[in-house]
């Protein structure tokens, strides 16, 4: 089937191509995740300097995306989305290329790095934001469009770094790098040449001041309870996921069951489980109650993960990790069309920003106390203190007046 150029059969198309850009770019930076480390590595022989450069990229990331918010309202979603995948595009297709000419030292590398990795955190604001309208053009259920959003980018971690693995074994590292350049690239000619949502509204009036325009989202986000409820849970949640996906399955994988290969299996299961509870939301979502939805999926994780305390054998650990993955996978998605339906259009970049933001913030902050709890009690405490966690999130999650609102927030 042909695309009809008509500007109508174009805005039923729009999710469609939105979804197919985010997959051709997700793709691409999942597979830049292993080659870029193995670059600096096979450039540098250093093992500090490769990790100097992916914090780096990290810190750069988030401290970009908190202040960019009021950027993405000004320029509007569609140039935000074309100019980070563009830049995150060209940052990569330049450190092959300067590394070929003899131009590639360390502060250059870093600064490349930076800039391959900046504009993320608009990127996503400005997808997010641009779902509601494409959907609705579709005639889509919101909650069917955030969950395919969602059920994207998890095909791409699952598939991209395995990908990339193999590409550098058969390619080389150089080539990797200029794969993603082209699929960022790609992505945002997708966007430029297709989409028409999303645009900069007119200026009516001239815009008020950058700094002003940044505390009022961080005014609407601290003012409005229904809001500041699901950005700290959220914020609770990835620091609880980054202790379990980064120390508690590395340490049960090594401590317990041995191989490197083991802990593959576990996080291969977690992950087609989240794409197997991305895909059943997707059909049903939109007839569930967001509330039921958000605390369902919380309870179970936090039980499920109480039961990675018995410390199982590899095929109970992996059905675990697979049942984990699908119950989790809704719990993004709620989140997203609480912020789509409940900021103000023209904060969305800011308010989704700052939420972002400190979800980032919160991966390392979790990963290292969970160092420090294994450490001091041992894994199956640790474990258990984690379920509880979980639960002490879910019981203030369900105590919370604005959170009975959710409901109100879906359609019918």
């Amino acid at each position: 089937m042909t695309m009809d150029p008509r500007p109508g059969r174009r805005r039923r198309w729009g999710i469609y191509v939105l979804l197919g850009a985010v997959a051709v770019s997700s793709v691409g930076e999942a597979m830049m995740v292993v080659a870029v480390p193995w670059f600096v590595l096979q450039t540098t022989g250093s093992v500090a300097q490769t990790g100097i450069l992916v914090a780096l990229g990290a810190v750069a990331s988030g401290a970009v995306g908190f202040v960019s918010g009021p950027l993405v309202d000004r320029w509007g979603f569609r140039a935000t989305a074309v100019l980070s995948y563009a830049v995150g595009g060209i940052g990569a297709a330049c450190i092959p290329v300067m590394h070929a000419l003899d131009m590639l030292n360390f502060p250059t590398l870093a600064a490349l790095v930076v800039a391959a990795n900046v504009l993320d955190i608009p990127a996503s604001a400005a997808v997010t934001g641009l779902v509601p309208e494409l959907a609705e053009d579709a005639g889509m259920p919101l909650e069917r469009g955030n969950a395919l959003l969602s059920g994207v980018h998890q095909v791409a971690q699952l598939c991209g770094p395995p990908l990339g693995g193999a590409a550098v074994a058969l390619l080389g590292v150089a080539d990797v790098l200029l794969i993603d350049a082209v699929a960022c690239l790609a992505a945002a000619a997708l966007i430029l040449g297709w989409l028409t949502a999303g645009r900069a509204r007119p200026a009516g009036r001239p815009a008020a001041p950058y700094l002003s325009e940044l505390r009022s989202g961080l005014r609407t986000l601290r003012e409005h309870r229904l809001l500041r409820t699901v950005a700290a849970s959220g914020t609770a949640f990835n620091g609880l996921d980054s202790g379990l996906a980064g120390v508690v399955l590395v340490t049960y994988a090594y401590q317990h069951l041995g191989s490197a290969t083991s802990l593959g299996i576990l996080l291969t299961a977690f992950g087609l489980g989240a794409v197997a509870g991305t895909v059943g939301y997707a059909v049903v979502g939109h007839r569930l109650g967001a509330r039921r939805v958000y605390l369902g999926s919380g309870l179970a994780v936090a039980l499920l993960i109480g039961a990675l305390a018995a410390l199982p054998s590899l095929p109970v650990g992996a059905a675990l990790l697979a049942l984990l993955g699908a119950f989790a996978a809704p719990v993004g998605p709620v989140r997203t069309g609480v912020l789509q339906r409940s900021v103000p259009r023209e904060q969305y970049g800011r308010v989704t920003a700052a939420v972002d933001t400190a979800g980032l913030v919160a991966v390392p902050l979790g990963a290292s106390l969970t160092v420090v709890m294994v450490g001091a009690i041992g894994l199956r405490p640790a474990i258990v203190t984690l379920a509880c966690g979980y639960l002490l999130v879910v019981a203030c999650c369900w105590a919370a007046p604005a959170l009975r609102g959710m409901h109100a927030d879906q359609h019918s």
